[in-house]
């Protein structure tokens, strides 16, 4: 069984992006770009190009695509950095906030249909239990890069 953890996490995951990706093209926009707009809002305005790209789980030459066709159509901003003017950071326009709400109503729709089935209490469970996977990775991460 454990030997198929990963799998179903990659399946799962791949499922769920699907799932809130048939929702989000009524809104006209792409994986990248929903995916791009959930993660600056969870980090928070204001965090650095480098920070959202590394967030994803992405290079950061990628995500800059992106990150221009969500300026070209006013739902991002990108400022200089007050600490160091090579580094921009990352805002939303009023028009992108107005967007956003309808993303996280899409988002909400997605996630209820992959839930389904699943009670409160179990919900609560896979949510701890993800998270302990996650946790351990990136402690794993942090001390095998420590040790180099």
């Amino acid at each position: 069984m454990e030997s198929n953890i990963g799998w179903l996490l990659s399946r799962a995951a791949f499922s769920w992006r699907n799932a809130v990706d048939h929702y989000m093209s009524s809104l006209g926009l792409t994986q990248t770009r929903w995916i791009a707009l959930l993660h600056l809002e969870r980090m928070g305005e204001g965090c650095s190009q480098k920070a959202l790209a590394d967030n994803i789980g992405i290079e950061q030459p990628s995500l800059l695509r992106t990150l221009n066709q969500l300026e070209a159509s006013n739902l991002i901003q990108r400022k200089s950095c007050a600490e160091d003017a090579r580094r921009k950071t990352l805002w939303f326009t009023p028009q992108g906030r107005e967007l956003l709400k309808q993303v996280e109503t899409m988002a909400n729709a997605g996630r209820q249909k992959m839930l389904e089935g699943m009670d409160s209490n179990q919900r609560e469970t896979l949510h701890t239990l993800l998270q302990q996977v996650i946790d351990n990775g990136s402690a794993f991460l942090r001390s095998d890069h420590d040790s180099r």
